[in-house]
């Protein structure tokens, strides 16, 4: 986080000392003084509550926590529901109690919505809408959502949010931000856990939350990456009715995936829209790296025809190339119960702080996951596997990036609705295809020449620097009053250092040559060929690879 932006957050929070007396008179009264006085901040509880052995302190701990979000609002709110995403950093039992977080606020007044909707279109209600229901559909802590109907007759949802929202949140994070430094300060063992980083991450997340143009273009990529599914419906943004405060989309009817009664006397066929559930997320993570971060029951609808709808794109996560071809890694070495692979795979995709003890990890991983292996694969839930895994990482501090955690979630997610709606339902099996499909993409030919373009790219901006740095080094030897000083107890080994490095940066010159000429040959279609790819190319480049790797 930039100086500037810091320094917004500690003028915040200064201003907002009320507030946190507020934040730390209600952890008092729930039981967590011992915590408070840790912090530092036990002379911000009234003298009633300094007393933590009190009746409310008798409650298990994650009651209390759930209370205490409850009670102070919408930004502890989804800090919860967002904790309740991450079984790496929280407990089973505290996840289980997050869960219930519910956002139980008040609607708000008619006039305040009609107000904010014909603000942000800038004519009246009537002007754009032929019908619009005062009574809302759905109430939460950021915004609520209304029934429509367009002058052109199409049913619509309206998305409002709740006004001043966005300052509340952004208050109430620059408090959050002063709390995690203090926890990192005086709880070091909770360092690992980068209390810091993760509310940096939680502000990016409801920032992308309340702006609900980002939510529009969301669903609009969603959808367009979805089309190869005919039974699949995203519903279609109105953009030119959307703004950053208001979404108006069209309204899906069906039946609640959840409501098995119902689909049973309709005859759907629950076996394919469980298989199309999974196919549908593993296609958008794995392919396109965008997906729908909140898939439960409620998000998804069965409309006529055996189709599945899905609706509320506020949380979407983003996997990068490299992340996919790591999960695709991932889930072949669980089809394999190669479980070393996982690990490396780990290992790789965490951030490390120094060193590891890969050997411990790994065998924790492997003692942790014996009990699955024999088990066929619809008897394992896959996701709950590399939850456990991540946990394993995480304790020999390795940790997973936070749209990673969305990835297992919705695994766990969609595997235990999947088997409610088939008992043989098997996500394993039905990625198996569609990850073979991208691992031979990974290695083909065209994936390699766009690497080797990249590669060249990534050289050539190298190459142009050099002289430009070269050129500025010999201007300031040339100076009278430059001298080059060495002062070391052992002269004779800094000289052979020095010699051995220059070789090297010679050998890493010749090599970096080497793959550029043959990254621009590898574009052309001069002949003979191998794999599609013209030999002129690819000897050059790969013998500057392994050049690079010999002088390594």
């Amino acid at each position: 986080m930039g100086v500037v932006a810091k320094g917004i957050q500690i003028t915040r929070a200064v201003k907002n000392v009320g507030r946190l007396r507020q934040i730390v008179a209600t952890f008092g009264r729930k039981g967590f003084g011992n915590v408070i006085e840790r912090l530092g901040l036990s002379s911000m509880m009234p003298n009633r509550l300094l007393r933590w052995t009190e009746a409310g302190s008798e409650k298990a701990f994650a009651v209390r926590l759930r209370e205490s979000f409850e009670e102070l609002g919408p930004t502890f709110v989804k800090l919860g529901q967002i904790l309740s995403m991450r079984p790496d950093l929280v407990p089973e039992h505290v996840i289980a109690e997050l869960i219930k977080l519910q956002d139980n606020v008040a609607p708000l007044e008619t006039s305040v919505v009609r107000g904010i909707i014909e603000a942000e279109l800038k004519r009246p209600i009537d002007a754009v809408f032929r019908s619009f229901e005062d009574q809302p559909l759905a109430a939460a802590s950021i915004g609520q959502v209304h029934a429509g109907v367009l002058l052109t007759g199409e049913e619509v949802v309206i998305k409002v949010q709740r006004p001043e929202i966005r300052k509340t949140i952004e208050s109430d994070i620059a408090l959050l931000m002063f709390l995690a430094e203090l926890l990192e300060k005086y709880f070091p063992e909770l360092r690992i856990f980068n209390p810091t980083v993760f509310v940096e991450e939680f502000f990016k997340t409801l920032s992308f939350e309340l702006d609900y143009k980002v939510e529009a273009n969301n669903v609009a990529k969603i959808g367009k990456n979805l089309e190869s599914f005919p039974d699949v419906v995203v519903p279609k943004v109105h953009r030119d009715l959307s703004t950053h405060l208001i979404l108006v989309q069209e309204r899906l009817r069906g039946m609640s995936v959840n409501d098995f009664g119902a689909l049973e006397r309709a005859g759907v066929n629950r076996k394919k829209i469980a298989t199309l559930g999974a196919k549908i997320f593993l296609h958008s993570v794995l392919k396109h790296g965008v997906f729908h971060g909140d898939l439960h029951g409620g998000n998804f609808f069965i409309l006529p025809g055996d189709r599945l709808g899905i609706i509320d794109f506020g949380i979407v996560g983003r996997l990068s190339q490299r992340s996919r071809d790591q999960l695709s890694t991932m889930i072949l070495a669980l089809i394999q119960e190669d479980y070393e692979t996982l690990c490396f795979t780990y290992a790789e995709l965490g951030s490390v702080d120094g060193a590891i003890d890969f050997e411990g990890f790994q065998r924790e991983v492997r003692n942790t996951l014996s009990p699955y292996l024999g088990l066929t694969l619809n008897e394992v839930n896959t996701g709950r596997v590399l939850i456990e895994a991540t946990k394993i990482a995480a304790k020999y501090q390795i940790r997973v990036p936070a749209d990673w955690m969305l990835v297992f979630k919705a695994i766990v997610t969609l595997e235990g609705l999947g088997r409610q709606l088939d008992p043989n339902f098997d996500v394993i099996s039905i990625a198996q295809e569609l990850v073979g499909d991208l691992v031979a993409i990974q290695y083909s030919p065209d994936r390699w020449k766009s690497e080797a373009i990249n590669l060249f790219k990534d050289s050539s901006s190298l190459i142009q620097s050099l002289p430009r740095h070269a050129r500025w080094w010999l201007r300031k030897m040339s100076k009278n009053d430059y001298a080059f000083e060495w002062v070391s107890p052992d002269v004779r080994a800094l000289s052979e250092q020095i010699e051995s490095g220059s070789k090297r940066m010679s050998h890493s010159f010749h090599a970096v040559a080497l793959l550029i000429s043959g990254a621009l040959l590898l574009t052309s279609s001069i002949e003979p060929k191998w794999l599609d790819m013209p030999l002129i190319g690819l000897i050059p480049f790969v013998l500057g690879l392994l050049w690079i790797i010999r002088a390594r």
